[in-house]
């Protein structure tokens, strides 16, 4: 009888052994999934998610650097309203790189530009010597409704390639 209980232990362990790593293998997964929905490493993860195919990774910074415009036209300012515009315009330079678009500098990625590729290349040009002026002249001035107006102008270009919603 002992040795029925024996053998019966060891066949279960023998059986544990094959088995474990399969399950060490599946918590494992799970201690990740949980971790990275609640959050717990924040951006580490996400851009790890990001990197391994599971959102469009220019996408995804678009969105967020889309956010913080928003964020500085709510606050307002005439410093915010600036930083705003300096920073949508560097969001749709970045995008021209990435697709390809030569030059030294934006205006030479906008020049390759035609109105079947952006339907508001003209308002995207006067936008960025908007932005010029913002960089160049200390002393130049903005109001809340002009950059509004600039901020629209690039909204809708980002929509038309779908970067936002």
């Amino acid at each position: 009888m002992i040795y029925d209980v024996i053998n019966f232990i060891f066949g279960i362990l023998s059986l544990l052994k094959y088995a474990a790593p399969f399950i060490s293998f599946i918590l494992f997964l799970l201690v990740v999934y949980y971790i990275a929905k609640l959050n717990l490493i924040g951006a580490k993860v996400e851009s790890f998610f990001d990197v391994i195919g599971k959102e469009d990774l220019s996408r995804r910074r678009a969105v967020k650097a889309w956010k913080q415009i928003q964020k500085r036209l709510k606050i307002g300012g005439e410093a915010q309203l600036k930083l705003a515009i300096i920073e949508v315009d560097k969001i749709l330079d970045e995008i021209l790189k990435k697709s390809g678009y030569q030059g030294e500098n934006m205006s030479d990625r906008l020049k390759q530009i035609t109105p079947a590729q952006i339907s508001n290349i003209e308002e995207i040009w006067q936008a960025h010597k908007i932005r010029n002026r913002i960089v160049h002249e200390p002393d130049f001035s903005i109001l809340s409704n002009e950059a509004e107006n600039i901020i629209e102008i690039y909204k809708r270009t980002f929509k038309e390639s779908g970067l936002i919603d």
